[in-house]
């Protein structure tokens, strides 16, 4: 066996979602590595507690059997996924409690891997270490408090400048900083002053998890996912109102705090070409994913959401999808340089629909972008063959 590894995350193994998923991969990748990986979590709660208690979800029998052992789950009195942004706030304080105090009962570790969001987590473990011997590595998934402030749910901007500074010392104390989207690299390094090499492990798809899925004869869309704060709610509902008004097929796999607002529009306003799904697991996510003919990603129309990279959007790439959305940035550009569908930052419903329509009228196109998706995917997004990049930067090698 290789060195022993510590990851630290809210989310994990069975809850849905990206971040999720990238820990659930990067602790499977890191076992057929051959370390010896332990992660530190919270009991699965998203999209919600309901979804976890008949544990059909809990379908990987080799985590489960390390339930306990090598898979902690910290219980907690406030709930993660309350409606209320100061409610959560009050969640994120007591994770961070709760989790200093479990890493003071635990042996020393070689490596030390910790994700945010939720930032509390990574304060919680890189300031005032416990273990100075091993080396710390920070993955940056969102930027906080940025992203916080955006979501305008919540106004902390009289807090803003302490929050800044403890976001720079957060990278200041890790010893390796990993990224999902190169933008966060450069963000970093300006806020930095330096010219820092870090690690960029975007999310992806590991080699059991790809899918060949024919196409669907009736041409549709998908949307997957959340439906949160960060995601333009009314927006989408007039993309899906504009697809029934067109008679084009949308299969909505939604969840999250403004679903139910999307839902009810649905229904309220008879749209028969709209079909509602509930949440599923990912890889019967992944198969309808690539049964559509367009992907859609929409988020709120702010200069941080629109640099993020939605693990949505590499899900459909990786589903041979092409992709449709408002974003900007390295997303952006990455969709519009090679071809894998249409991005504009803050595209209006208007820009979105007449794409899709051009889409649906031209199958050498549509073809064309699921060529280009698959060759992508192939290249940049399999977890094996960019694992690699993260391991030859651990200790105990």
């Amino acid at each position: 066996m290789k060195g022993k590894i510590l990851l630290i995350s809210q989310n994990f193994y069975p809850e849905l979602g990206s971040a999720a998923n990238r820990m659930k991969q990067l602790y499977k990748q890191f076992e057929k590595a051959g370390y010896q990986p332990l992660i530190v979590t919270t009991e699965p709660s998203y999209p919600n507690h309901a979804l976890f208690e008949d544990r059909t979800y809990f379908d990987d029998s080799e985590l489960n059997a390390l339930e306990g052992y090598r898979i902690i789950r910290i219980r907690m009195h406030c709930q993660k996924q309350h409606t209320d942004l100061f409610h959560r706030l009050l969640y994120y304080i007591e994770l961070m409690i709760r989790v200093r105090i479990y890493l003071k009962k635990l042996g020393n570790y070689e490596n030390v891997y910790v994700t945010s969001p939720n930032i509390f987590l990574a304060w919680a473990t890189l300031f005032f270490k416990r273990n100075q011997k091993a080396k710390y590595f920070l993955e940056i998934r969102d930027l906080w408090p940025d992203s916080f402030v955006s979501l305008k749910k919540i106004k902390i901007k009289f807090s803003l400048p302490l929050l800044k500074w403890l976001e720079k010392q957060m990278y200041l104390k890790a010893d390796d900083i990993v990224v999902n989207n190169p933008y966060f690299q450069t963000y970093i390094n300006t806020m930095l002053g330096k010219n820092n090499e870090m690690i960029y492990l975007p999310n992806a798809i590991s080699k059991e998890e790809l899918v060949s899925t024919e196409k669907a004869e009736t041409f549709s869309v998908v949307y997957t996912g959340n439906i949160g704060y960060a995601q333009d709610v009314e927006q989408l509902i007039a993309i899906a109102r504009g697809l029934n008004h067109k008679n084009i097929h949308m299969t909505a796999i939604i969840y999250g705090v403004q679903a139910n607002r999307f839902r009810e529009a649905v229904r309220q306003e008879g749209m028969r070409y709209i079909h509602l799904v509930p949440p599923m697991k990912r890889d019967e996510c992944l198969k309808a994913i690539s049964k559509h003919h367009v992907s859609l990603s929409i988020l709120e129309p702010s200069e941080v959401f629109m640099n993020v990279m939605p693990g949505k959007i590499v899900d459909s790439i990786c589903s041979g999808t092409p992709v449709v959305s408002n974003i900007g940035g390295y997303t952006g550009e990455l969709i519009n340089a090679q071809q894998l569908g249409f991005a504009k930052a803050g595209a209006s419903t208007d820009e979105i629909l007449d794409y899709i329509e051009q889409i649906k009228n031209n199958p050498d196109l549509l073809e064309h972008i699921i060529n280009t998706t698959k060759n992508l995917r192939d290249k940049q997004f399999i977890w094996e063959n960019n694992f690699p990049k993260l391991t030859g930067k651990l200790r105990g090698v």
